[in-house]
């Protein structure tokens, strides 16, 4: 167990520190910008953050599962990216055809057409980022894994502080802080690695793609699907709401994405570490482990932020944000959270489950946004998100059970369905707000209890259990 959260530790020092950073950010710049300028840098950095996942067509997680079998690395990864970058390059030359009309629709005015062109750098840049940093993965490298993530966050902050400082208010720091510091991180990754950049020895291997494009084509649907997803609530804003309502659903969104990126952590370490002990036949009670003691960890951090809620709001300028920090937890904690349910889907190879999983999805946050969206703005979307990605986490389980990996979710299920009444009660103005919160957060501990005894026991039998 201690080598399991050595390396657990490893992968997620960089994003913690990486959080720390935003959070000293953050109030920076809801200062500084109005939240319609907010709104409007909130669009772009969900859409173009989403971009890629379109790219990919699968092959990245191709990638990861034909890792471990494969002698040369170097070669694998150039079979792997060559797709993506084909893809990508043609939608550069789209995107600078139709600049001036993206432009337009994104900050309301076609005289930034040049923000779509860099854009196009960065997701070009992205896409053999997302390789690279694969690799770093499957090869356990933790803390090389955490400096990057780190060098990038530092990088961000310090283009958006160095843009401030030469009198920029608006939303380009938000969008150059975003563009220019990945690109400079990149640049030293790329430096880093340049090995995989040698092309002289590449050879086309057409069976390898196909195995690969059959493996990843279904994901890469999915992929798109959740793509979609993650922009319908910012797209239904835009469209149906205000810039303001935008923009404090998007100074709620950064709050909540320092969990996202302990879940980011906890996926980069948990992928590679899951694939192995599959192959080496671990027994199901290691992977139902993990799962409820992520689960008793993603519930304290979710409580803790209902609770404290006052001091969080000390670093967002835009009050009504609060409202939102419960309902916006949730594609998180359910992401996280269905990435220790879902593992039979991968492990048996059918990926085509995964389409089914995103539709599921997708339908009811389309659904509910067109409800609510329209009066409640950015509460309404905020509501979608939550229904939607429960049923994603919901769906995930109950596909990857099907395939025969699977153990009891009756905690989760009860822990979740707690969640979404706090949740829910916390959109709101409300009398005792702060009691009734502690009242189902101790509800919860209860529900959980046994997953406190389970550690106990493990620290009691370390021979019973091998966590390697």
């Amino acid at each position: 167990m201690k080598h399991f959260l050595k390396r657990l530790m490893g992968f997620s020092m960089g994003p913690v520190f990486g959080a720390v950073i935003s959070l000293i950010q953050i109030p920076i710049l809801t200062m500084l910008l109005s939240e319609a300028e907010y709104g409007i840098s909130t669009l772009f950095s969900t859409l173009i953050v989403n971009i890629p996942n379109f790219l990919y067509i699968g092959l990245d997680q191709s990638y990861t599962r034909e890792y471990n079998q494969a002698k040369d690395k170097r070669n694998l990864m150039q079979q792997a990216a060559l797709l993506p970058m084909i893809v990508g390059i043609l939608m550069f030359i789209v995107a600078i055809i139709f600049s001036q009309p993206i432009s337009n629709w994104l900050f309301a005015s076609p005289d930034y057409s040049y923000i779509v062109w860099l854009s196009g750098i960065w997701v070009l840049a992205t896409v053999l980022e997302r390789f690279l940093l694969l690799t770093i993965r499957m090869e356990e490298k933790a803390l090389e894994y955490s400096k990057y993530t780190l060098l990038l966050k530092i990088n961000v902050f310090l283009v958006s502080v160095g843009l401030i400082l030469i009198g920029m208010r608006d939303f380009r720091v938000v969008v150059f802080g975003l563009i220019f510091g990945q690109l400079i991180g990149d640049a030293f990754l790329f430096w880093r690695y340049r090995v995989f950049f040698d092309i002289k020895t590449f050879t086309l291997e057409p069976k390898l793609i196909k195995t690969m494009i059959l493996f990843g084509i279904p994901l890469m649907l999915s992929a798109s699907l959740n793509s979609v997803l993650n922009s319908v609530d910012t797209t239904m804003l835009r469209n149906y709401s205000t810039l303001s309502e935008l923009g404090i659903y998007g100074g709620a969104m950064k709050i909540v994405n320092i969990i996202g990126i302990l879940k980011t952590a906890f996926a980069s370490f948990w992928v590679p570490t899951a694939y192995r002990w599959y192959e080496e036949k671990k027994e199901m009670k290691h992977f139902k482990f993990i799962s409820d003691a992520l689960l008793f960890i993603l519930t304290a951090l979710f409580f803790g932020l209902l609770l404290f809620r006052p001091f969080v709001m000390l670093f967002i300028g835009y009050d009504g944000s609060k409202y939102l920090l419960g309902l916006l937890s949730f594609p998180h904690i359910m992401y996280a959270l269905s990435e220790t349910t879902t593992l039979g889907i991968v492990f048996s190879r059918k990926t085509y489950l995964n389409i089914f999983v995103s539709v599921a999805a997708l339908i009811p946050s389309v659904l509910i946004n067109y409800l609510l969206t329209p009066d409640l703005g950015a509460r309404g979307a905020a509501f979608a998100s939550c229904g939607a990605y429960i049923i994603f986490y919901l769906a995930r389980t109950y596909f990857s059970n099907r395939t025969g990996f699977g153990f009891s979710q009756r905690k989760q299920i009860l822990t979740v369905c707690l969640m979404t009444v706090a949740a829910g009660l916390n959109a709101f103005d409300m009398s005792y707000r702060t009691l009734i919160t502690l009242a189902i957060g101790l509800m919860c501990l209860v529900i959980q209890w046994s997953t406190v005894k389970d550690a106990i026991e493990i620290k009691q039998n370390p021979d019973n259990w091998d966590f390697s």
